[in-house]
């Protein structure tokens, strides 16, 4: 009877332990596309910011999938056989936020080449922390069949990439109060980004018609607005940032009948 009492017990017990448990995602998809993270780092032909944007005061979570390949050109002269890529189980990561860290699958942190590995991002970025756009910077070692050699990604590995982060201040993750969902169209982004004095917004709609394009700094304070009209298929429009403060800001494009879509800008 105590045996059969004490079973609940223990499941009550460790319920939340199994449930809240964190879980790091491989993403499959780095396999075809040859990069070595996934989601990808901010490139100059790819102006992306594709990590999710951290809030503070709110939790976080985000996998990042580590493909490592088994061989790399050492000084652009001979192919150098990789024996594994690893990163400390701390402090591997520049630039971090305070009050967030990471782990990885394997535990070890050790990534053996051609093998999808993972480093879960997570925890719950601290007040003392500014909104701002922080550069994420893994510093990792590389062994090799001649030495293992300090790596940091993804700088020295695609040189002119970036893991941009944003940290937005408390309260203000959806500042705009719009996403992806429901969005006519199949892209957008602008072009370039970061931008000090103007920029160019790609539009591919699938519908034809007037779309409301407001900007909003990270306060949630709209900036700039107006009423740009759409072709199906590919559009372009410019937006002039050089009266803008320096740092991150949102703009969104879309109308009440056919949803709407948020981006990034950083003004430099």
């Amino acid at each position: 009877m105590k045996k059969a009492l004490l079973l609940p017990f223990l499941f009550a017990l460790l319920t939340p332990f199994f449930t809240n448990a964190q879980v790091c995602t491989r993403d499959s998809n780095i396999l075809q596309t040859g990069g070595l993270l996934s989601p990808a780092p901010y490139a100059p032909d790819s102006p992306f910011y594709n990590l999710k944007p951290a809030c503070i005061g709110d939790s976080y979570n985000q996998s990042v999938t580590v493909f490592v390949p088994d061989s790399f050109n050492y000084q652009g002269l001979i192919k150098v056989k990789i024996n594994s890529v690893s990163i400390p189980t701390t402090g591997a990561i520049g630039n971090f936020p305070a009050g967030m860290t990471y782990s990885c699958d394997p535990p070890n942190c050790v990534f053996q080449p051609l093998t999808l590995g993972c480093i879960l991002l997570n925890g719950t970025p601290a007040s003392s922390n500014p909104a701002d756009t922080v550069d994420l910077e893994i510093t990792a070692n590389v062994s090799t069949i001649i030495g293992t050699y300090p790596v940091k990604f993804p700088g020295d590995a695609a040189p002119g990439n970036h893991y941009y982060l944003i940290v937005k201040e408390m309260g203000n993750c959806a500042a705009s109060g719009v996403s992806d969902a429901g969005s006519p169209f199949s892209e957008m982004r602008a072009m370039p980004n970061p931008v000090s004095q103007q920029t160019t917004i790609e539009v591919l709609s699938t519908q034809s018609g007037d779309f409301q394009f407001e900007v909003f700094d990270l306060l949630g304070k709209r900036v700039h607005a107006r009423t740009v009209s759409l072709f199906e298929g590919a559009n372009q429009f410019t937006f002039d940032v050089a009266t803008l403060p320096a740092g991150t800001y949102v703009y969104t494009l879309g109308n009440a009948t056919a949803g709407k879509s948020l981006r990034r800008l950083v003004k430099m």
